[in-house]
């Protein structure tokens, strides 16, 4: 819509110039229909083809700035002239709103060239000709600077929203969404390195009765302890996440189960050594193949079972006493990795920062929490 509206103005001249042939210069009208000829083109195109490409609106952009130029330079009135010049600002400033800063800046250059060459023949004087260009290459830029300025604005304000819709904003870490989001990437990685990935839940152990007995603030401070002792003992590399209202998920690329045996005991003695509870952990470990065969699993396909299997685990480690880890291996999984999970944005959140509650609250987690969960254990 911007190109056409861009370009339509130009569309009456030749009728203009037909009633009025002191609009051009003496003997410019057939210049004057080579410009309009191919500008009458630019608009047909770009209506039937209702979007331009990038490379597309390069070529027609930059000619049109080239044919905006020499129709000011055929108008007879320089103040005519100067506002019909004027237009060639329109183009870098459309291609800012979508196109590359490559593009951007070429179109820059082509009216910035454009300017100085039509008022290079338009002015008289040097003084005039500095004054003219200044003014005009303002008129040029300060749009595209406009431009490009709301686009960085709206870009950061998508890509905060992006965070904050994957990000638990207790905790600090992934939440579930957020974790979704980044599944592909993450059996890639496996895929390509040890070709094994491991999975952890941890449940923590009576949170319900945490919570009835000593109320949501308090739970969330049990989380909150959770969440700090298992992001502090995470493996290099891993992906942590709260994937439920006490559970808590590690992705991890693994060599075998006795790797993945080694992390999880290691999480469940943090936990239990900083925070005022105890987590069941659950956990399989699975060699990775992909392939594009119909027997495929999908990327959700592929994570939906793999944590079917790691809370069936979860289960037995609960039925076993509690405060325990159950790892299973599991034959290979088959995974399409021409597939992105349902939940994947373009712009999947970077990696979490901490959250405003979890700096409150772990600054000082002795005076937030004291509460018997176990027997002997404050």
């Amino acid at each position: 819509m911007a190109t056409l509206i861009s370009t339509g103005g130009v569309l009456p001249l030749p009728i203009i110039s037909v009633l009025a042939p002191d609009t051009l210069k003496p003997g410019k009208m057939i210049i004057l229909m080579v410009i309009w000829s191919f500008i009458a083109l630019v608009f047909t195109v770009t209506m039937l083809r209702r979007r331009l490409t990038d490379p597309e609106f390069a070529v027609l952009g930059g000619l049109g700035i080239v044919g905006i130029g020499g129709t000011s330079l055929i108008l007879a009135d320089p103040r005519s002239s100067a506002l019909v010049l004027a237009i060639v600002a329109a183009i870098p400033a459309i291609g800012a709103i979508t196109a590359s800063t490559r593009l951007i800046l070429s179109h820059l250059a082509i009216a910035t060239l454009c300017a100085v060459v039509v008022l290079g023949v338009t002015t008289t004087s040097g003084p005039a000709f500095l004054i003219s260009f200044g003014s005009m290459f303002g008129i040029i830029v300060v749009p595209v600077f406009l431009v490009v300025a709301l686009r960085k604005s709206m870009e950061a304000v998508l890509d905060q929203q992006t965070r904050l819709c994957g990000i638990d904003p207790l905790t600090g870490l992934l939440n579930r969404r957020g974790f979704l989001i980044r599944a592909s990437q993450l059996l890639s990685a496996a895929r390509s390195s040890t070709g094994r990935i491991g999975i952890l839940l941890l449940d923590v152990d009576h949170f319900k009765r945490i919570n009835d007995e000593y109320g949501h603030l308090a739970g969330d401070g049990v989380l909150l302890s959770a969440s700090a002792a298992i992001r502090e003992h995470a493996p290099v590399g891993s992906e942590v996440c709260r994937y439920g209202g006490e559970e808590f998920l590690l992705f991890h690329v693994v060599h075998d189960e006795n790797e993945l045996w080694l992390c999880a005991e290691r999480l469940r003695a943090a936990v239990a050594a900083t925070a005022p509870v105890t987590v069941s952990v659950g956990g399989v470990c699975a060699p990775l193949v992909s392939s594009r065969n119909g027997d495929a699993g999908s990327t959700d396909d592929v994570i939906g079972n793999l944590l079917g299997r790691a809370d069936e685990c979860v289960y037995r480690a609960k039925e076993s006493g509690r405060d325990t880890t159950v790892i299973d291996t599991i034959d290979p999984v088959v995974w399409n990795d021409g597939t992105l999970s349902a939940h994947a944005a373009e712009d999947p959140p970077a990696s979490p920062p901490a959250a405003s509650l979890y700096e409150v609250f772990y600054q000082r987690p002795a005076d937030l929490l004291e509460m018997d969960t176990r027997p002997g254990r404050r």
